[in-house]
């Protein structure tokens, strides 16, 4: 008696999970939670390439220790609105990269300004792109060449990526949680009236670990997003300098898909650009910080999520961030006999805008958007490497409508600093402009425009 009880009882349970499961794309349409569209394409170049992110690497790379990927997760309301997440793997891209691609996704497949957003990992281990600091490498002829090939077939990449997602969507449940890393460290060290380089245990930093959990009609989970605000420097030194990889971010998407076979894992930039990873140097820290990620990750999942349910709106603009007076004349023909070779590619950039009878750069034009799932997640996406200060400010200001802050999205103009960052100067501020081929510093005033803007995009989602 006692057994037939209870077998009566797990059939019951079983009978009630596959009700459940049953319901759950009914559930998904009711509530107009969007269907969901994923793809990947491989992106691992072809030796020799040179690598972005540092302007001291003397070679090309010479050998791969992990795969690149780029991957889409499309977005699409029962009302017909499509948005789509491209999350890749580089140190960034810029405006002139994306135009030939956001123009033929445009064509081809109706996507308006705003709704691709191609967030790059900001791994320092992946290959350069044309018209996206190249000239920082100072690559010779044959490397520049195999940089043009590169860009161009990833170029392709994007959009048949998007393209793929568009066209694999599928009704979905989405759940989400909050975990927590430890290595992200503040690198601002202060000495004396100078800010240099370093590890700085007392400085901001932004462990949390945002998870977003997606499972498909059967129940299986389809996709984990996940991101962190911290660069992707773990390795800077030695031969593997001149490796290929993913960084920790491409290690915790691999160790998440083994444990989660036939899901896709999506790495999502966060608001990290001031914090370094710890201890770093080689390979070896990377997969030693993938690890704690995926770890986090996996935390996440095996707890109990918050259910994020209804339709997603969007809202885009671009903002003019204030620079600082432009240069005059004599400064800029001063910096074009500087024998710092990137100081004098900005100065002759702009005599170039002079004598074509052009206006100097006043500002920078930076994307920023809210996308909102329901009441019950809030991504907030901002272009450029946005300083840790904004995303301790967008959890404070937004709090109540479950912010993710996500970074290097749309396209990297450059640093975006804080008002605190631009009266303190240093790298985020002052030289990495130079990179970039601006004249900076920022006006102090950016941080409230910035943020002022973000809050009204969310006000007006709100309605």
């Amino acid at each position: 008696m006692n057994t037939e009880r209870v077998g009566s009882r797990s059939w019951g349970g079983w009978v009630l999970c596959l009700a459940l499961l049953v319901s759950l794309p009914a559930a998904a349409a009711r509530d107009g939670t969007p269907e969901v569209g994923l793809a990947v394409r491989e992106i691992t170049p072809e030796l020799p390439i040179r690598l972005a992110g540092y302007a001291g690497r003397k070679r090309p790379a010479d050998q791969i220790d992990h795969p690149l990927r780029v991957q889409a997760l499309a977005l699409k309301n029962p009302t017909g609105e499509r948005f789509v997440f491209v999350a890749l793997d580089n140190l960034g891209v810029s405006r002139m990269f994306m135009q030939p691609v956001l123009e033929q996704l445009a064509r081809d497949y109706q996507l308006e300004r705003g709704t691709v957003a191609v967030i790059a990992s900001h791994s320092h281990s992946t290959p350069v792109l044309r018209k996206t600091l190249t000239d920082m490498t100072q690559p010779p002829p044959d490397d520049l060449a195999r940089i043009e090939d590169y860009s161009r077939s990833l170029q392709g990449k994007l959009v048949e990526v998007v393209a793929a997602a568009l066209e694999n969507c599928q009704p979905a449940t989405f759940e989400h949680g909050i975990g927590r890393a430890t290595f992200a460290m503040n690198r601002r060290v202060y000495q004396g009236d100078k800010v240099v380089f370093g590890d700085n245990p007392d400085g901001p930093v932004d462990w949390d670990v945002p998870v977003l959990r997606i499972r498909g009609t059967n129940g299986a989970v389809r996709a984990v997003l996940f991101g962190y605000a911290c660069h992707g420097t773990s390795v800077r030194s030695g031969d593997d300098w001149y490796s290929v990889s993913g960084e920790y971010m491409g290690y915790a998407r691999q160790h998440l898909e083994a444990h989660y076979p036939g899901a896709a894992a999506l790495y999502l930039t966060g608001m990290g650009a001031d914090s370094d990873p710890a201890p770093r140097g080689q390979l070896i820290h990377a997969k030693q910080h993938g690890l704690e990620l995926a770890g986090a990750v996996v935390g996440v999942l095996n707890r109990p999520m918050r259910p994020v349910q209804g339709s997603f709106k969007l809202a885009y603009d671009e903002l003019d961030l204030p620079l600082v007076a432009p240069p005059a004349r004599d400064q800029l023909e001063q910096d074009a006999q500087s024998a710092d070779v990137h100081v004098k590619r900005r100065a002759e950039a702009h005599l170039k805008l002079l004598e074509a009878g052009k206006p100097l750069p006043e500002s920078v034009s930076l994307p920023v958007a809210v996308l909102r799932m329901g009441e019950d997640l809030t991504f907030v996406l901002m272009g450029g490497e946005v300083v840790v200060d904004y995303s301790r400010r967008i959890k404070r200001l937004l709090a109540t409508d479950h912010p993710w802050p996500i970074g290097y999205a749309y396209e990297v103009p450059c640093y975006i600093p804080s008002a605190r960052l631009i009266r303190e100067g240093g790298y985020e501020t002052e030289s990495s402009m130079i990179y970039y081929g601006f004249y900076g510093p920022f006006r102090g005033s950016i941080e409230a425009q910035v943020l002022s803007r973000l809050e009204t995009l969310v006000t007006q989602l709100r309605q």
